[in-house]
């Protein structure tokens, strides 16, 4: 990946952890919303959110033990 990339990753990851997950999809919803290209960004944004839930159940599961 260019440096370009990697500065807009953790640009973005920045965010996320800033934010809270929820609170940036969230607003990612919005901002498409207003630009009208809503459908695909909500897929995109609920696909992320699914998996990033399962990600974390795992992680969780794995640190206690199970």
């Amino acid at each position: 990946m260019g440096l370009i990339t990697w500065i807009i990753v953790i640009i973005v990851f920045l965010a996320i952890l800033g934010l809270g997950w929820d609170t940036f999809f969230s607003g990612v919803r919005k901002g498409a919303d207003k630009i009208g290209i809503s459908s695909i960004v909500e897929n995109a944004t609920n696909n992320t959110i699914g998996l990033i839930k399962n990600t974390s159940q795992e992680i969780i599961g794995d640190s206690l033990g199970k």
